[in-house]
């Protein structure tokens, strides 16, 4: 347990935790429509942008490893519709044109998010490299049209970009297919009421991810008073390093490492204890008999093989049914692990 949760907290997520801070907020319940979201969006990231050594800003409706996760059906132009059995589904996410930077992914192939991408130009996704495979295997993902919802939509955007692929939701797993879409581009297509609904909730971005160059003293404070200035009712309500909200995903694993290893110690000791007072037992009982040896010329290191032999067996029995024991008891808890 203890090695798996090892194994889990330095495992290669495919993302830069260093120096990075992650914040909450919530512009729609401060009052905040969809209109008013582009204005909001350019400041929080030119003010925050502006605090010292600060040297990437991003916004996202939610950030890797977060415990949060938007997922959907991907619908491909020209490909039937999905079944009820076919793999279709892919992780999403809306973000600012700096996201990948801000958390270290390069994009591998095709372009990121640019200016020119507004509400008037074709709407465009960025997709990882997971989702290249799944649903363009061995082809070139860039320029390809898929869409969401329902086959009638199934050109709605259009693939610019491939990234590396990185942890988005689950770290104890493999990655999986995500695309992320811009904060600029709202998608008018819908006609399905639910549809148009979903498509404005997801203008409203619940997170900020802040670079720094190097550490910071004070960044909570600094960043408080920077969206207080912008708007006293944008209201942080979670503010944390990339660090720690990223071991948050194993306080689960972390109790359960602790808590077999102190039965892992507790069982240890126990078991110490109790061969000792066997072989005390062993001893006092045959005192006599080690004084008569003793008298007929036995030396100290006759005795104490003498003891040492009494204490072996339970010993041996001891290892001929633990180390089975245990190896079965290790395939049982192989899911834990």
């Amino acid at each position: 347990m203890a090695k798996s949760l090892a194994n889990l907290e330095h495992q290669n997520f495919g993302i830069d935790i260093a120096n990075r801070y992650v914040l909450r907020f919530d512009p729609q319940g401060a009052g905040y429509t969809v209109e008013r979201l582009p204005a909001l969006y350019r400041q929080v990231e030119d003010r925050l942008s502006a605090l010292p050594s600060a040297t990437n800003v991003s916004l996202a409706r939610y950030t890797p490893l977060d415990g949060n996760a938007w997922g959907t059906c991907i619908v491909q132009q020209g490909h039937p519709v999905p079944g009820a059995n076919d793999k279709c589904f892919s992780s999403w996410v809306r973000v600012s044109n700096r996201f990948l930077q801000s958390i270290g992914v390069p994009t591998v192939r095709g372009r990121n998010f640019s200016a020119q991408d507004t509400q008037t130009s074709t709407p465009v996704v960025l997709v990882n490299q997971s989702f290249a495979r799944s649903f363009f295997p061995n082809q070139d993902p860039i320029g390809k049209h898929f869409g969401i919802v329902s086959p009638k939509n199934s050109g709605a955007f259009e693939i610019v970009g491939e990234f590396a692929d990185f942890k988005m939701n689950d770290p104890h797993g493999e990655v999986t297919p995500l695309f992320l879409r811009p904060l600029t581009q709202q998608y008018l297509g819908y006609t399905e009421p639910e549809a148009i609904s979903s498509e404005k909730s997801s203008m409203f971005v619940g997170s900020i991810i802040i670079q720094f160059a190097r550490p910071q003293s004070d960044v909570e404070e600094m960043v408080r008073r920077t969206l207080a200035d912008i708007d006293p009712n944008l209201t942080i309500f979670y503010f944390s390093s990339y660090n720690s909200q990223v071991a948050r995903n194993f306080n689960q694993d972390r109790l359960i490492a602790r808590l077999t290893s102190l039965f892992g110690v507790l069982a240890l000791t126990l078991a110490s204890v109790g061969l000792y007072g066997v072989i005390s037992f062993f001893v006092a009982r045959r005192t006599s008999e080690i004084g008569i040896r003793m008298a007929m010329g036995a030396s100290r290191s006759n005795v104490v093989a003498l003891v040492l032999r009494g204490a072996l067996w339970p010993f041996l029995i001891g290892i001929v049914l633990g180390v089975p024991a245990a190896l079965y008891a290790s395939h049982l808890s192989a899911s834990l692990l």
